[in-house]
């Protein structure tokens, strides 16, 4: 398998491909034939993910929002779980200019909840986000503000607040319009692959993230993910050398970020991989078919070399690794002195010695050889390990590597036989949580 060519502005290096098997090789080909048609189908529907860059209403609509909220608020606070969130978090973490602050609520702990019944809602505006329009946690976070938005604003309760739902008539959508407030119609994709539709690029514009740019690199990455030839095709050689990898047993991704503001888009794969990937073969709860998928681990910084590489390096060798990095945060950093005079080398070798590597140093090259260091050390090792080269300020590289990263799980989806689209296993826990509520609650 050839690796995907480099795009223009997302600096990949990829995994080295795993020795094929011939025989192996020509079942993969041939596997991937409808896959790789199938691709160029969803990119010619805008309702579908490779589609979403090249729906003009959607930026519309993401503009006109953007502008209503910058108008009437200093702060966006956004409710939502899993992929109602994790889009737009990772674009404000990664990307965010110089909009409003934005403030995401992805969980329903009480002391969070707590923390929310003091906001000023006179300079804030709340976006809530759920596709099913039942997500039992968000109608709780939104039915417990609203009596905090009815008392401090009144009558412009609706200037404030807007709902992104599937519908109008989902339960989200009904509690919206009782109250006026305006509901935005969600895109006809999952909830995990929705980053580049209104739900994740609306609170990204908000912050002032250049949402224009961003689209169009996710769009030039999309046609080129929905090239029919494998080799000219970067998502789709990605997809078929991670269903390789995962062949040999590499089952487990650690995805290592060098840059705290990178974190949140290995917190967004996290869910992409997991849901899309974590599944029996012949569908949850029919007992057949095989427990596959590819369980994700975010690994921290230099954080994590102490605490997760002995694992890494020594443990059982059913990881691959995905490097994001920051190239410019080498150019960063303050110099790190020498010792105070009063040290001398002749009478404390041990701590001269202990202190030589930092002379002349600053903590941004101390942060590039701690990066360049451990991934060395486990590509020596024989783990699989890529790169992603995410620069500060980087919105087309961004934009890009969402394209690249929805394709990969797609396109590995399909090759392991389960549907990258649902997540089956998940209402078992909903409905179990329903049935104790209703128990334990009010008749």
């Amino acid at each position: 398998m050839t690796s995907p060519p480099h795009s223009p502005a997302l600096f990949l290096e990829p995994f080295a491909a795993p020795p094929p098997e011939p025989s192996d090789e020509e079942t993969i080909r041939r596997r991937m034939e409808p896959i790789l048609t199938e691709l160029g189908a969803w990119r010619r529907q805008r309702t579908g993910f490779l589609g979403l860059p090249f729906c003009l209403e959607e930026l519309e609509k993401v503009h006109y929002w953007a502008k209503r909220i910058r108008e009437r608020a200093l702060r966006l606070v956004v409710f939502g779980l899993g992929g109602s969130s994790l889009g737009g978090e990772m674009l404000v973490s990664a990307l965010g200019g110089d909009g409003l602050s934005v403030r995401f609520v992805d969980n329903v702990d009480p002391d969070a909840m707590a923390e929310v019944a003091l906001i000023d809602w006179r300079e804030s505006f709340l976006l809530v986000i759920s596709k099913s329009g039942g997500t039992l946690e968000t109608l709780a976070q939104f039915l417990t503000t609203l009596p905090d938005l009815h008392h401090q604003l009144g009558r412009r309760l609706a200037d404030h607040a807007a709902v992104i739902t599937d519908h109008p008539e989902t339960p989200m959508g009904r509690i919206a319009a009782w109250h006026g407030i305006p509901v935005i119609p969600h895109p006809a994709v999952g909830g995990r692959f929705s980053a580049l539709s209104v739900v994740g690029l609306l609170p990204a514009a908000a912050a002032g993230v250049a949402v224009d740019e961003l689209i169009h690199a996710a769009a030039l990455q999309a046609e080129a993910c929905a090239r029919p030839v494998l080799e000219e095709n970067p998502g789709a050689a990605m997809g078929a050398d991670l269903y390789r990898w995962l062949q040999q047993g590499r089952t487990t991704a650690v995805w290592w970020h060098y840059g705290d503001r990178l974190a949140q888009v290995a917190a967004w794969y996290a869910q992409l991989s997991a849901e899309s990937l974590g599944k029996r073969t012949g569908g949850a709860g029919e007992g057949t078919g095989r427990c596959v998928g590819l369980t994700p681990i975010v690994a921290r910084g230099t954080t994590d070399q102490h605490s997760q590489l002995q694992l890494h390096l020594d443990g059982p060798p059913d990881k691959q690794f995905t490097f994001l990095y920051d190239p410019r945060l080498a150019l960063k950093g303050r110099g790190i002195p020498p010792l105070p005079e009063g040290f001398s080398a002749v009478e404390e070798p041990a701590l001269w010695a202990s202190c030589a590597p930092l002379r002349g140093q600053t903590t941004g090259r101390l942060f590039e050889a701690e990066f360049l260091g451990v991934r060395e050390s486990l590509a020596v090792s024989g783990a699989p390990v890529r790169t992603f080269h995410l620069p500060e300020g980087g919105v087309a590289a961004l934009g890009e590597l969402i394209v690249l990263l929805e394709t990969e799980t797609v396109v590995a989806g399909r090759l392991l036989g389960v549907d990258p689209f649902d997540q089956p296993a998940v209402e078992d826990g909903k409905q179990r949580a329903k049935r104790r509520l209703l128990a334990s609650g009010a008749t």
